[in-house]
């Protein structure tokens, strides 16, 4: 950093490390660090030193200024043996190309292309599907004295569903949902420029045969967009991976990380067995508790800028941390209580401003049936290990459960 920089920071001389016990609880930290502000200097595993925004009023004033937080994060990664895998995505020639790594007019142009694919009245179509998949899991799952709700359930259930919306055919899943895995999970640089590689792959041949055999789904509507000149040949596989991807990758935790979080809650847990019409304000609630990304929305700052007193330098790299602000208490009643009955709930679990998560719709409908039907059909769920023994994969950009055994009856 530099002499000037130093000066307008008051945490330069050192950047603070992210401690062992975040990736299972990142919580203390983040009370931790709205204790003593909400701007604070974090050093990444790999090295890469970054600004982290925790405050609610703050996270939502960035959220509503694209000019200033910029999500074309590319621009501030300079370091090319990057470990860090968000940024190495957003570092990647092809990707810098997708909706959430633009800006307007870009992002704009985009976004409009394929909102209408998730609409509300098409979202609110899919609820039946949505309902059958869900059914037909768990009549596979019945049979056995335990599972695996991460694989076996939260897994499959969201891929399942955006794969259909976009045109992606079931047989292609499991090969798919290896990559993904492997992408989000990746600890080495080489492991997830490898994983980005076979997914762009992948893409590329999954749009080419949209090409040669159109269908009536979202990949073919992107293909005939890059036809009519609406769509740059970069940004049509970059925004058909990210479709693909955020579609579920997120949901997976907001189902098995909210099953988790009920388990722990087991007060809670019985308010939704007595009450099934709690499950749709459940879902929001749960979102705020514990929402998928962590350690938050990656920006760079386009000019110097003051918040909370402090002033972060143009080209920095920050971090909005939304579990965090969704935790604040200048803003929410009780926020470390887990109330399934919360009514003033203005998480930010789905960001917010121009980036506000297209699936957001999708999302709810996903989590309120694979709560439900899970419920209903096997009040008696409990877990098949100490609750304790139940980790977090290494940190990375979104959470997720390395597994979550349960007994279903």
């Amino acid at each position: 950093m530099t002499s000037e920089a130093q000066k307008k920071c008051p945490h330069a001389e050192g950047a603070r490390s992210i401690p062992p016990s975040f990736a299972n609880d990142p919580y203390p930290f983040f009370e931790e660090l709205r204790a003593e502000g909400s701007v604070h200097q974090i050093r990444l595993p790999d090295g890469t030193v970054s600004w982290w925004i925790t405050g609610y009023d703050d996270i939502e004033a960035a959220l509503s200024d694209w000019e200033t937080f910029s999500s074309q994060v590319h621009n501030a990664v300079q370091d090319e043996n990057i470990q860090n895998s968000q940024a190495l995505i957003r570092k990647d020639v092809m990707l810098k190309h997708t909706m959430i790594n633009r800006d307007p007019p870009d992002h704009s142009r985009m976004r409009k292309l394929v909102v209408r694919a998730f609409s509300a009245s098409r979202i609110d179509s899919l609820r039946p599907r949505i309902q059958q998949l869900a059914d037909e899991l768990l009549d596979d799952l019945e049979k056995r004295p335990s599972v695996d709700l991460v694989e076996d359930y939260a897994f499959p259930l969201p891929v399942g569903v955006i794969c259909e919306l976009l045109g992606v055919p079931h047989e292609d899943i499991p090969y798919y949902g290896a990559l993904v895995t492997k992408l989000t999970g990746a600890q080495s640089p080489q492991e997830g420029k490898d994983a980005i590689e076979a997914l762009k792959g992948f893409i590329i041949a999954k749009l080419a045969d949209k090409r040669a055999n159109p269908g009536d789904d979202v990949f073919t509507a992107m293909v005939q967009a890059a036809d009519e000149g609406m769509l740059s040949e970069p940004e049509l596989p970059a925004m058909g991976l990210q479709l693909l991807t955020a579609g579920h990758e997120t949901s997976i935790y907001m189902i098995s990380g909210g099953m988790l979080r009920l388990l722990e809650n087991p007060e809670q847990l019985a308010k939704l067995r007595e009450n099934p019409d709690l499950v749709a304000p459940a879902i929001d609630e749960l979102l705020r508790f514990d929402p998928p990304p962590v350690p938050g929305i990656f920006r760079h700052v386009t000019r110097d800028v003051t918040v909370d007193g402090t002033t972060i330098p143009k080209g920095a790299l920050v971090i909005l941390n939304l579990a965090a602000g969704n935790r604040d208490s200048g803003r929410f009643s009780c926020p470390e209580k887990l109330d399934v009955t919360r009514e003033d709930n203005p998480h930010m679990a789905f960001g917010g401003g121009v980036h506000y998560c297209l699936g957001a719709r999708l999302a709810r409908l996903e989590g309120e049936v694979a709560f439900a039907t899970l419920l209903r059909r096997f009040p008696n769920l409990e877990p098949a290990v100490p609750l304790e023994q139940v980790c977090h994969r290494p940190l990375n950009f979104l959470q997720r459960l390395e597994s979550l055994p349960v007994k279903l009856h």
